[in-house]
């Protein structure tokens, strides 16, 4: 009963202690660097489409939601969300900075609002 309660355990017991190691990230002139356990990722600026926090509520703050390629996603849990934040917005000329989130540029938009001719704002035509 022993042996199997240990062919069990060990193999599960590994896999937490895989999944609760650290991640470090790296920026280079390239691109970012992630590690961890096992793998090392490396994604290229140009593949970046969309990086932010990963709620807006606050409960998870130091969270980072990262978009890349077709369709890829990623979590990061780095030490400063901000300043990782900034050094992407730095190497990433392709992305434009909105509040706390880096968007395409193309995907940027910017509205200009102005009130139309024969109208009065709140009084329908005049």
């Amino acid at each position: 009963m022993l042996r199997a309660t240990c062919w069990i355990a060990g193999p599960v017991l590994l896999i937490l202690l895989l999944c609760a190691y650290p991640q470090t990230y790296e920026t280079t002139a390239q691109g970012l660097v992630i590690r961890d356990a096992l793998t090392r990722r490396f994604i290229p600026y140009e593949q970046i489409i969309w990086a932010g926090p990963e709620r807006d509520d606050g409960l998870l703050g130091g969270r980072l939601r990262l978009h890349y390629g077709m369709g890829s996603q990623l979590v990061l849990a780095p030490a400063d969300r901000d300043a990782l934040l900034a050094d992407l917005a730095e190497r990433t000329p392709h992305l434009a900075r909105l509040g706390n989130t880096l968007v395409q540029k193309d995907r940027q938009v910017e509205y200009c609002f102005r009130p139309m001719r024969g109208f009065r704002i709140g009084m329908g035509r005049e």
